[in-house]
């Protein structure tokens, strides 16, 4: 080894390199269109995925074949009962506080379906009956203009509405009934945050009167009493929301004119009380 190359390695042992200064880079967050209140907004329900599987031909297969080869579908079959159950607590509980008029036509669609599976089906009873209480409170607004747009859509459903007593179960008809007369009674709802609307605005009571009041119900209620003749407690529930109707509107006179209904109600009430009480 050289005496140049030991001078340079002594050079550079006792040489002491300036430090360089550590400066923290700054702290950059990810750049995203989602905010801190993303996180608690809920998702929508799916409802064309709901009604899809509600109506998939190979569950509609399995309850048909049931009675055939009763034990190879019978654990296949609990399961989609099971799943077919989760599924309406989960459109209840996503919509306590009412359902969104932009959803009117799928949810009838759901309730249609329900309204054949229940009378197929009991343990289908009791999701039904807490999906329709769902329609007591008041329909939601996603715009202030919506009341006007789904004015026609919202008629139809109250049509279809009642219609849905044609179902021969007394607590699924009382339910109907009952989710009318509160859906139009303001002493019947309790007091909800606005927080709770998750940005949605609910519609006016009057709103709801005026809709029903176009909507075939009376027609639909006044036919009804013929099929809930022995149930007392039914018929007082229909008697009062005509009462409703007719009081506040007298274009539903009209129309109950229009559709022999006034001579329906009129002929029955010499009738003798076939309920007994």
């Amino acid at each position: 080894m050289s005496i140049l190359t030991v001078q340079q390695q002594s050079i550079i042992k006792n040489t002491i390199l300036p430090k360089i200064p550590q400066t923290r880079l700054p702290l950059v967050h990810a750049l995203t269109s989602k905010t801190d209140n993303d996180e608690q907004k809920i998702e929508p329900f799916q409802f064309e995925k709901t009604i899809k599987f509600f109506q998939d031909p190979h569950t509609v297969k399995i309850n048909v074949f049931e009675n055939i080869i009763c034990n190879s579908f019978s654990i296949l079959k609990s399961h989609l009962v099971d799943r077919r159950i989760h599924l309406c607590q989960k459109l209840y509980r996503h919509h306590k506080n009412g359902y969104i008029l932009k959803d009117l036509h799928n949810l009838m669609k759901i309730f249609n379906i329900l309204a054949d599976v229940c009378q197929q089906q009991a343990l289908f009873i009791d999701p039904f009956i807490n999906i329709l209480t769902n329609c007591s409170k008041p329909f939601l607004l996603d715009k202030s203009t919506d009341a006007e747009i789904y004015s026609s859509a919202l008629i139809s459903f109250y049509s279809d509405f009642g219609y849905l007593l044609r179902i021969p179960n007394k607590r699924i008809q009382q339910c109907i009934l009952e989710t009318l007369y509160k859906s139009i009674q303001s002493t019947n709802k309790s007091v909800i945050a606005k927080d709770n609307y998750d940005g949605l605005r609910p519609t006016t009571i009057n709103y709801l009167l005026r809709i029903q009041c176009n909507s075939d119900l009376c027609e639909t209620l006044v036919k009804a009493l013929s099929m809930v003749e022995n149930e007392l407690s039914l018929r007082i529930h229909i008697i009062k929301l005509l009462q409703i109707y007719t009081s506040k509107f007298p274009n539903c006179v009209a129309r109950m004119l229009t559709h022999d209904c006034i001579n329906r109600l009129v002929s029955r009430i010499n009738n003798p009380d076939s309920s007994g009480e």
